[in-house]
């Protein structure tokens, strides 16, 4: 069974390489994927405004992946690509905790109780 697959590609361009990936796992559960930079140099990953991406920490990604879920990666370095494979490795997968899934009882709470409309019981 496949952990998880970073499937990327890099392009150069006036001295800086490009690189864009698509993240995805087999597994029924959702996982954290964890990829790292494989080039010869620093990692410039997308930023909103002043702050860098929220997935990118010390040059690295890491995000949670849903199952049948794919997503997408892309960061530029002044380093050139690589002859000899990709420009980035999946180093982790790990199953991803609770968080984002809520508690069953939690849910049925939080829901209005019900009652059949008046003209049901009428019948």
């Amino acid at each position: 069974m496949q952990e998880a697959e970073a499937i990327g590609a890099a392009v150069e361009r006036n001295g800086v390489t490009f690189v864009t990936a698509t993240v995805s796992h087999d597994r029924g559960t959702a996982q954290v994927v964890r990829l790292e930079n494989r080039l010869d140099g620093p990692v410039w990953p997308p930023r909103l405004g002043d702050e860098t991406a929220p997935a990118w920490t010390d040059g690295t990604w890491e995000a949670r992946v849903e199952p049948d879920q794919s997503l997408g990666v892309g960061y530029a370095t002044p380093a050139p690509p690589r002859e000899d494979g990709g420009p980035l490795a999946v180093v982790s997968v790990t199953r991803a905790d609770g968080a984002g899934e809520a508690d069953p009882e939690e849910v049925l709470a939080s829901l209005d109780d019900w009652s059949p409309p008046s003209d049901t019981l009428d019948r």
